[in-house]
This record gives structure tokens, sequence and C-alpha cells, in this order.
């Protein structure tokens, strides 16, 4: 999309500024297998996304989670698993998802802080925005968070972007919104702002430089 210089830029988080590997969770807590996936995959995803909806808090989602995995209700045992988990073993499971920076961005957004304001805007939870906090260097350079836990909405769904918008009290269009999932861009851009699908940090810096940002 042609757009003119924005007056705001805003960044996914996961696979943009870094990668994120969901199945490390299951690998972590040494149960990953088909039957495993099979079983557990759906249920996570959902006990996940509650907590990134701010529905729940780090203690309710880590209550959830060992209600999953830990009581034998339905008689299923783990597939190669050891046993019980704790709640440390969960917050560590979750924490492996988190994976490298995504290589070139914390310099292409360092040189693009002093000039234009920039922020973030991610599907994201407590444990998991923490860690990045105080492990992803890049986020030092971007002041604003717009978190779906903080505004209690999901990507791709429109309240994430509405509620974003109307705390930024700019015009839609004179924002620039980066993300690697076209349904998320495609619900950007229904919410007027202007779209980039991101596929690596050099296509980006040349469509930052056809904007006179780079």
């Amino acid at each position: 999309m042609s757009v003119s210089q924005p007056a705001f830029v805003i960044f996914d988080l996961g696979n943009v500024l870094v990668y994120i590997h969901p199945e490390a969770f299951l690998q972590t807590l040494g149960i990953d297998s088909p039957e495993n996936r099979r079983i557990y995959q759906k249920r996570v995803i959902e006990i996940v996304k509650t907590y990134e909806r701010g529905e729940d808090s780090t203690e309710k989602f880590l209550d959830n989670l060992d209600r999953l995995f830990n009581v034998r209700e339905s008689g299923v045992v783990h597939q190669g698993g050891h046993g019980q988990h704790s709640r440390d073993d969960f917050r560590r499971a979750m924490l492996s998802i988190i994976g490298r920076p995504v290589p070139g961005m914390e310099e292409l957004v360092r040189s693009l802080a002093p000039k234009v304001p920039l922020g973030l805007l991610s599907n994201t939870n407590p444990l998991h925005f923490d860690a990045c906090m105080e492990n992803l260097r890049v986020l030092r350079f971007i002041p604003s968070h717009f978190l779906s836990y903080r505004l209690r909405s999901l990507k791709p769904g429109p309240g994430i972007f509405e509620q974003t918008i109307d705390l930024l009290q700019l015009d839609p269009h004179d924002v620039l919104y980066i993300d690697d999932i076209p349904e998320n861009i495609e619900a950007a851009e229904r919410a007027g702002l202007n779209g980039y699908l991101f596929v690596g940090h050099e296509k980006l810096a040349e469509r930052l430089s056809e904007l006179a940002l780079v």
C-alpha cells in the first residue's frame, strides 16, 4: 500500500521482533508426542487465549494448566511423561516459547526511533511480556505498548485495533502497522490503519526507506 510518511509506527511482537515457538511448551514439559499434541494442544491454546485476553490472572492461568495436566479425571495419562508438573515447570514451559530476537530488527528499530514515535501491539500475556521487557533489548526503543491482556481483546478482532486508535488520538491512516500474519493486517486495515505484512527486516527497511524514515 502506498502511504505518506506515517505519524506513528506500530510493531507486532511475535515473529516480527522475536521468534515464537509454541511447540516448545510440550517439549519443555517432556511430553511432546503426536498423541499428546492431539490431547492437549487445542485445550492449551484455549487456556492461553483466555490469559492473553486478560480474563485470568497468572495464578489462575497456572491453576488451569495444573488442572489440565495434573488432574486425571478422564483417566488420560501422558505418553512419555514423567508424573506431576509443578508451577515452575509450567512457567519454564511458557517462557521456552520465546526464542531469539529476529535478526536485524533491533538495529532497524533503533534507527527508526529518533524519527517517529513507536508502539507495540501484541497478543501477549504477563509472563511473556515481562520476560521480553527484561531480555529483549529492542523494546527499549518502543515506549508505547498496546497489549491484549491490558486491552482485553485479541487480534484479529476489531476491538484491540479500535482501542489502540482511541488511545493514540491520531487519524488511523497516519499510523503504519507491521505484522507477520495476513489476517491481522487485514483486520488492521479494516480499522483504518495502514498495514504492512512483515516478511523480514530487509524488505521492511526498504519500505521504511521509501517513507523517508530510515
